[in-house]
């Protein structure tokens, strides 16, 4: 017959065991809730600098991009500024050869056609008004005499200094022809632009 003492023995055994095993089994769920937490966190890591790699590379393309539209739009503003420039002074330099023109026989004839559009222009206006510089104004008033004989003519000085040419109104200022010089290239400019354009990307291409 087992006695009392061995049977406490044998149960404290068996508490000991129970008590062990049940340690273990929380011991062993521990390391394996800290290896899933550091599996966990291995993995938000990466996945976090995966992230920030992307948005990294996403901002390193959207500079890259920035920087190269501002050097395009800073590089067309330059050429556009240039050309303009250039322009200006080819202007500004027909403007000069316009003036040397006024002397030769060319500009008189140029003066004599536009005397001959007068009546294409005003038509039953009879009574008209020329403006032009003082020192040409003896030399269209001989040519309109000579070609507008039917025509009752003002002769008048251009305030505004001109290249040269006439300024033809009807007297009641309703028909207004501008036959100057400066018109003329006005009239021109954008053709002149568009072939100095033209020729500039010639010399770049």
């Amino acid at each position: 017959m087992i006695s009392v003492e061995e049977k406490l023995r044998v149960f404290t055994q068996y508490l000991l065991k129970k008590e062990r095993t049940w340690g273990k089994n929380i011991i062993n769920k521990a390391k394996d809730e800290q290896r899933q937490l550091k599996e966990n966190s291995q993995l938000k890591i990466k996945k976090e600098k995966h992230a920030i790699e992307e948005r990294g590379k996403h901002m390193i393309f959207r500079d890259k991009n920035k920087i190269i539209a501002e050097g395009k739009n800073k590089a067309k503003t330059l050429e556009l500024e240039e050309k303009n420039r250039i322009l200006m002074d080819f202007n500004q330099m027909i403007r000069e050869k316009a003036k040397e023109y006024i002397t030769s026989d060319l500009y008189s004839n140029y003066l004599s056609r536009c005397i001959d559009n007068i009546p294409e222009v005003f038509k039953e206006k009879k009574d008209l008004i020329i403006f032009s510089n003082e020192h040409e104004q003896a030399m269209i008033k001989k040519l309109a005499e000579e070609k507008l004989s039917d025509y009752s003519i003002e002769y008048r000085i251009q305030s505004k200094e001109i290249i040269g040419g006439i300024i033809v109104e009807d007297a009641d200022s309703r028909i207004h022809s501008d036959f100057t010089v400066d018109n003329l290239i006005k009239t021109n400019y954008k053709l002149i632009g568009m072939t100095l354009n033209g020729f500039m990307e010639k010399q770049v291409s």
